[in-house]
């Protein structure tokens, strides 16, 4: 009678089941990127790879369930909504700032690709 012993086989079934998981976990999270269109840099969340370019300011409005709009710094994707009340100001150092408190046009594009 032999006997057939399982320990050879047991690190490469661990060694596949490790890399399994670790490719799931790392497709998952790299969903979406910035991509290019003109001189915009926009949130693809359809799309995967490395990022096309880097928006002059990271982050979005979102509306509140109280029909608030507020800002998320680390968020990403389309607006959806604008304050009533406000406007993106360029800054001296070439920045782009939401000023809550002033009113007219936008002075700057805060998707515009850096």
């Amino acid at each position: 009678m032999m006997r057939r012993s399982f320990g050879p086989l047991l690190f490469p079934v661990l060694l596949l089941a490790v890399a399994a998981v670790t490719t799931s976990a790392t497709t998952d999270q790299g969903k979406g990127r910035y991509k290019k269109q003109g001189d915009a840099c926009v949130w693809d969340a359809n799309d995967g790879g490395p990022d096309q370019c880097t928006p002059r300011v990271k982050g979005r409005f979102k509306k509140g369930g109280d029909d608030s709009c507020t800002w998320y710094a680390n968020d990403v994707g389309d607006d959806q909504c604008r304050p009533p009340k406000g406007r993106w100001k360029k800054g001296g150092d070439n920045s782009c700032t939401w000023d809550a408190n002033d009113g007219g046009p936008d002075q700057c594009n805060p998707r515009q690709a850096r």
